[in-house]
């Protein structure tokens, strides 16, 4: 009897020190599913699927410095600049949804270069103190053929258009009527041709016409050949262009433009503000009844191209005058 009462006792002693053992182990967590991005081929190079949804995200960009020497103050000025392109689609029903936005900011020592007129039509030159700046240069959606937001006027390029939008190569792309407008457009799309139509806001809050620009264009024997024209609401005035734009042997482009001007308007191949003329009076933009653009690329490997290029400007209209 004593031993099986010893027995028991050992058991049930055993089998307490057994099971708070058990119950004071550590139980590691089982690892929660992990969903790793996803590349996205649908829209060409560098998309991703944003996790959880069916959206293609790409976000790209540059940075750029640049230094400048300046004659009229006898000294240089420097440039930093950084761009970032945020782009996403998704297919629908009706076509490629895309969200587009474009941001940039910089720190320029450049001077604001600023024309005052004085007695006699004459004009002092001065400089203002540079700075910081971010702006959006870009911010549209658009589905199918329509677009709709913050985009470079149809005057300049359409996305559908290919190789026919913007003035010369490089960076100086010279006179050619440069503008970013808040518009509708709707894009139609060939085999080997494009064509694109617009009301633009002209930021006329006195009247309630928009601009109207019109853009056509095709490749033929991979020539891109195009065709636009633009009507200034405010101006009451209109500008036309045709252009050319052909790849030529190894590495080489070639641009060709011509431009004409009812009268002094937005769609034209204006110059820039600042630009002072003999007896023109106050600096402002000036338009060109007439000009022609040439431009010229090469290649040279795949880091670095030269391009050579000049525009010719005829009968710049100045405060409703012609020079």
């Amino acid at each position: 009897m004593k031993i099986k009462s010893l027995l028991l006792g050992s058991a049930a002693a055993l089998f307490a020190v057994s099971g708070a053992s058990a119950a004071d182990a550590i139980v590691a967590a089982e690892p929660e599913p992990v969903e790793y991005v996803r590349v996205c081929d649908a829209f060409g190079a560098g998309y991703f699927y944003i996790p959880g949804t069916e959206t293609c995200l790409r976000i790209s960009g540059y940075t750029r410095f640049r230094v400048f020497s300046d004659d009229d103050a006898d000294s240089y000025y420097s440039l930093g600049k950084v761009e970032l392109n945020w782009d996403a689609k998704e297919d629908t029903e009706w076509g490629v949804l895309h969200g587009h936005a474009r941001i940039f900011g910089q720190r320029s020592t450049a001077p604001a270069y600023s024309v005052t007129p004085v007695v006699g039509g004459a004009t002092t030159s001065t400089y203002a103190a540079a700075g910081n700046s971010v702006d959006i240069e870009h911010a549209y959606v658009a589905i199918g053929g329509l677009l709709a937001g913050y985009y470079d006027s149809t005057w300049i390029t359409s996305t559908n258009g290919g190789a026919s939008g913007y003035g010369a190569h490089g960076i100086y792309s010279l006179n050619y009527g440069y503008q970013v407008r808040n518009m509708i457009q709707y894009q139609l799309t060939g085999s080997n041709w494009f064509a694109a139509i617009a009301v633009e806001d002209d930021s006329n809050i006195a009247s309630w016409n928009p601009d109207v620009v019109g853009r056509i264009g095709g490749v033929i024997g991979g020539i891109t050949i195009f065709g636009v024209a633009g009507y200034d609401a405010t101006a009451s005035e209109w500008g036309a262009k045709i252009g050319l734009n052909m790849d030529v042997g190894a590495g080489g482009n070639l641009r060709l433009q011509g431009y004409y001007a009812s009268g002094a308007n937005s769609y034209a191949a204006n110059m820039s503000a600042g630009v002072v003329l003999p007896a023109a009076g106050p600096a402002a933009t000036f338009t060109p009844e007439w000009a022609v653009l040439a431009s010229y690329e090469q290649q040279l490997t795949p880091e670095f191209a030269a391009n050579i290029k000049g525009e010719w400007l005829g009968n710049l209209y100045t405060a409703g005058n012609v020079q």
